[in-house]
């Protein structure tokens, strides 16, 4: 009898840090790009399982070829909520993309960083929402033709969203054709948290705040882009973008590339939360080596989960005869 397990780093869940999510398409191909429809689907698939799981969301964005948000997670389930919206987005996109040509949508796993301070969580609030300035699509978050959530998460305004559920549609399309989808949508209201240490200002002041940072941010983006001779795209030709083509710039790894576990922009906060996550990975491993000996009642540190385990038993072949 063999006992084997999968080999990817442990995932650990924990309500001490928020964490910066990314899911990415295969090949950084575009399949999200230029669907109102899809991006409509993906807000409301957002925003049912923040409701479901109960998940502090600061900010949401959708580029071209890939998901990406700030998020703190105080019931242990991030990877409950991230299997779920992948996997509902991964369904959606042939349903609204007639060009997909099948196949899986994403080039692996979600990516997980943790975000441990309250700096930490803002800044990439900023990088969420600035990430079409980055990009160099457009120099004004205002020329974006798509969603962006920023004036949502600074003025708290809860958007309403709608969702087909497919599961129920098609339960009862088995037996009855003529069933209508408008009876099958579900609403879901998505919100924004406030970020952490803001809590003390008025709506109108946060809002006026987090504009002025934007703001410089922005500035500076665009600047260091003109100072390399980088432009940006423009409206009209993100309008014109293919779906399913490749960006000519993109971000490439593979499995094995070096990822950071901890996002900070504080040195000694980053060295501090790297140790807290390799003391639990060592743990994890002693256990996740015990437990492939056979030794399957081992206990795991807390916040990380039991490897995926399979037996393999041989063949009895019948003698020769």
């Amino acid at each position: 009898m063999t006992i084997g397990v999968s080999s990817y780093h442990p995932r650990i869940e924990t309500s001490k840090f928020a964490s910066f999510q990314t899911s990415r398409c295969r090949n950084s191909e575009l399949w999200f790009a230029n669907n109102p429809e899809l991006e409509n689907a993906i807000l409301g698939y957002a925003a049912k399982y923040q409701d479901r799981y109960d998940i502090t969301l600061y900010a949401f964005a959708i580029e071209g070829n890939h998901i990406q948000f700030p998020a703190h997670f105080p019931k242990l389930n991030r990877g409950d909520f991230m299997r779920d919206l992948n996997s509902s987005v991964a369904r959606a996109v042939p349903r609204f993309v007639e060009e997909y040509p099948g196949g899986r949508l994403y080039e692996r796993r979600y990516s997980n960083e943790f975000l441990p301070g309250e700096e930490d969580i803002e800044n990439w609030f900023f990088y969420t929402v600035l990430q079409c300035v980055q990009d160099g699509l457009v120099p004004k978050i205002s020329e974006y033709p798509f969603y962006n959530c920023f004036h949502d998460a600074v003025w708290g305004i809860e958007r309403e969203v709608t969702v087909m559920n497919w599961t129920a549609y098609n339960a009862v399309r088995r037996y009855n054709p003529l069933a209508r989808k408008k009876d099958y949508e579900e609403t879901y209201t998505l919100k924004y948290a406030r970020l952490p240490g803001y809590e003390h200002l008025s709506q109108k002041e946060y809002a006026t705040l987090m504009h002025k940072k934007l703001e410089e941010r922005r500035q500076k983006i665009v600047a260091e882009r003109l100072a390399k001779g980088l432009g940006f795209l423009g409206r009209e030709a993100v309008l014109q973008v293919v779906r399913g083509s490749r960006p000519y710039r993109t971000k490439k790894s593979t499995r094995d590339s070096h990822r950071p576990r901890v996002l900070s922009v504080c040195p000694v906060r980053r060295e501090a939360t790297k140790s807290w996550y390799f003391d639990i990975y060592f743990r994890f491993k002693a256990a996740s080596l015990k437990f492939r000996r056979g030794e399957l009642l081992t206990e795991f540190p807390p916040g990380t989960y039991r490897p995926s385990l399979w037996v393999t038993v041989p063949q009895r072949h019948p003698p020769p005869t």
